[in-house]
Parts: C-alpha cells; structure tokens; sequence
C-alpha cells in the first residue's frame, strides 16, 4: 500500500544531480511541485503492487449481469408444481444451493438466467417441461468497504456495477471532518492510484473509475493522520499531526531530536502529498531554524522529514534511503504510493 507516494518522486528526479534552479524559493524553503499523472493519455489510473508489475483500474464498463456468490440468497419458482414456488435458498461458502428433489445444485459464478437453465435441465428428469424462474432475493456476496469519514461506514453490497462516485453515495457521503487528501481506494492489500480529492473537487472523472467487489474506501480525518521523521534523528518514526497540527521542529523533537554528530540539517528533505497523484518536494535548512536564523516551518498531514546524513546528490537518493523506513512504519495513508509513482 505504500508504493503511490515514492512513485511520484522518482520520475520527478530522473534528471540527475540536484538543482535548486529548477526549484523555486519561498523565503523559506526550495519547493518544486511533482504529479504522477495518472488518468492522462499513456498513463492510466489504477492500482498496482509496485511500478513495475502495474495493474490498471480498467475504466470500461464492468459486466452488466450480476454474478452469485456465498452469501447471496435465491428464489426460485417451479410453476405447475406442488410446493415448488417461493423457495429461497442462501449460497453457501462451496457456492451451492439446497433444492427439493434434486438437492445441491452449483450456482456460483453463474448469472441468474445461467442458474435457470441449470436448475431446469435438473428438473427434466423429474418433471415435464418444467417452467422455472430464478430471482436473486439478497445480495451479499460482493462488498464493498467504507472506514473512517463517512456518514453511513460499514458493508454496503454491489447489487450491479458502480462507478466510484456512485460508490460515494452508497456510503451516505462524507462528513465534514474528512480530509479528502488523504482518501484511498484499496483493493487485494493494494492502494489505488486513484484521486478521491481530485474528482470530488476538481471534477476529474479519469478517476471516476468502476469499484470492484472486495474493494475498501478509506477516508481519514486530518488529525488521525501522521508525519514521518526518518534519517539521522534519536528514533525514526510516524509523529500523530493531531488536531493542531505540528511544526518541523516539534515534530523532531518528538523523534527525539536530529543526531547531532550526523545529521546535515542545513539539506533536511520533505516529500509532502497532496494527494495519491501529487505533491511537492522540499528542502529546508533546519540548522537556520535551530540557530534563530528561521522561522519554525508548518507541516502538512502525511509529510516525510528525512534528516540526511550527508550531502544527497539528487533526489533519488533521498527516496532510496527513505523507502525501507517508510515501508515498516508507514500505514494505511503512508504517502509511499505517491513516492513509489513519480
């Protein structure tokens, strides 16, 4: 879940050595906005395991016909037959459904015009030209998740395919206390490069993109998010933003300070995310602050502080040393997939 951040940083370094002229200069820091762009022409929105081995969102529209699973419940009708009308019947976990006479019967997979003909081909060999009907009663076999921010959280079921803002809905919407930056759609234990802030806001519906059966839609408030100091400090680790927010500088002493033999404050880097498709990239000279020089410098929910030990090349470096740290304390809305997607 962690590779949409460190993407994003490594297309926006590929160009060698670190140039500050290619970074502009608040008065504060050098800063240079970054995007992975996906949803634009050649590079799709989607989710993937790694940069290498990607698995798009497919943005066509997903097959119309519903397909049975476990735990979705039956009616059946078998018209001129005693006792064989309105029988419903759950799928159990192997996918079969319990019938009169013919027992089990394999429905799994199948759509409900596929099930007819299977249960009336079971039936022929009881029946004359038996007339039978299949409903699907209770859909429950294709969830899909929603935690955090969301008015209506919990298990809602996909009863026919479902764009992402159609998804939104079924949650009831967003509270007001979601922070839409640090929104992700999860699917299989992968975080989707997809823009939940984008579409919602900007009206980009490249990342409208169909939900799939299992998929899980998180959105966070902005003082459950965290910061992340990593490097040359007393103990690397993920800092709570909290409901006020943090500073560099607090942030770094809740990670009990830089380690001053080491550490190269005046070059202290910061992978900040705007989104799962866009950030910027910061440096910062802390040793001005520490020294009077500097004024402290807010950060941002889902920052990455990383203290070098000495002086960074470019900014591949910074990500190759951030990347195994980020990985074992990063969580749910670590920015790694923005990283891993520059």
């Amino acid at each position: 879940m962690l590779p949409l951040a460190l993407s994003l940083l490594v297309s926006a370094c590929e160009s060698g050595l670190l140039d500050t002229s290619v970074m502009r200069n608040d008065g504060v820091v050098f800063r240079k906005t970054v995007t992975s762009n996906p949803g634009v022409p050649g590079r799709d929105a989607g989710c993937r395991a790694s940069t290498k081995s990607p698995e798009t969102l497919s943005q066509s529209i997903p097959e119309q016909s519903y397909r049975v699973g476990p735990g979705d419940t039956l009616r059946f009708n078998i018209f001129g037959e005693e006792g064989m009308r309105d029988i419903t019947a759950r799928v159990d976990g192997g996918g079969y459904v319990q019938l009169p006479i013919v027992e089990t019967v394999l429905v799994r997979g199948k759509t409900t015009r596929q099930i007819q003909r299977t249960v009336k081909e079971a039936y022929t060999a009881h029946f004359v030209n038996p007339w039978v009907t299949v409903e699907l009663d209770d859909a429950e076999s294709h969830p899909i998740y929603f935690l955090g921010e969301f008015k209506q959280s919990g298990v809602q079921y996909l009863e026919h395919p479902r764009t992402l803002l159609e998804a939104l809905a079924m949650g009831g919407g967003l509270t007001p206390d979601a922070y839409l930056p640090g929104a992700r759609l999860i699917r299989n234990d992968v975080m989707c490069i997809v823009d939940l802030q984008a579409l919602l806001k900007q009206g980009r519906f490249d990342h409208n993109v169909y939900v799939a059966s299992g998929d899980v839609i998180f959105a966070p408030r902005k003082e459950d998010m965290q910061v992340y100091m990593l490097g040359a400090v007393g103990k690397p680790r993920a800092v709570p933003f909290g409901a006020d927010g943090r500073t560099l500088l607090e942030a770094l002493s809740m990670a009990e300070g830089p380690d001053e033999a080491n550490a190269l404050l005046t070059d202290v880097r910061i992978v900040r995310s705007y989104s799962t498709t866009e950030g910027e990239l910061l440096i910062v000279d802390v040793k001005a602050m520490l020294t009077g020089n500097a004024l402290d410098y807010p950060l941002m929910p889902g920052d990455v502080v990383y203290v070098p030990r000495s002086a960074l090349g470019n900014w591949n470096e910074a990500i190759a040393a951030i990347l195994p740290s980020l990985e074992l304390i990063g969580g749910i809305i670590s920015p790694i997939v923005l990283i891993e997607n520059l």
